[in-house]
């Protein structure tokens, strides 16, 4: 059903092209959902709509790609602020969903605490997942930190 990459292993590299900027890594990654929702968002937010279509459309000069996935880039560190983005680890979450759907899995960032505390980690977002075409994306980054006000 899959390229062999494990749900965990994507959200992981999902992740670390945030940390390190790599917005055509990260866009890659976004299942055709995904995309959609991130879109639908910055068109809310005030980005224009003929540029949304024309990013959806794979038509957006380059440019203009390149700045929206530069925000994008921004947008999702923002999510994530105040963690350690290179030392989180994924764990697939058996019972994320109430009632999971075919080819949809949820996996966990989480922050790992010192061994000496014998603790789990600190959850920090969820991802939610597809298989597409035989390879998991990603739908969603739900954080579950709370920001700085």
């Amino acid at each position: 059903m899959s390229d062999g990459s494990a749900p965990e292993e994507v959200a992981k590299t999902f992740v670390d092209a945030v940390a390190w900027g790599e917005h055509h890594t990260v866009w890659d990654l976004l299942s055709s959902e995904g995309r959609e929702t991130v879109l639908r968002v910055g068109a809310t937010r005030g980005m224009d709509k003929e540029l949304a279509l024309r990013l959806r459309d794979g038509a957006a000069a380059t440019a203009e790609r390149e700045e929206f996935l530069a925000d994008l880039v921004r947008g999702l560190r923002a999510d994530l602020a105040g963690n350690d983005l290179d030392n989180l680890e994924a764990e697939r979450l058996e019972d994320g969903d109430p009632v999971p759907e075919a080819g949809q899995v949820t996996v966990m960032l989480v922050s790992p605490l010192p061994p000496v505390l014998a603790q789990p980690g600190l959850p920090v977002a969820e991802v939610k997942m597809r298989d597409e075409q035989g390879q998991w994306r990603v739908d969603r980054l739900l954080p579950r930190t709370s920001k700085p006000k």
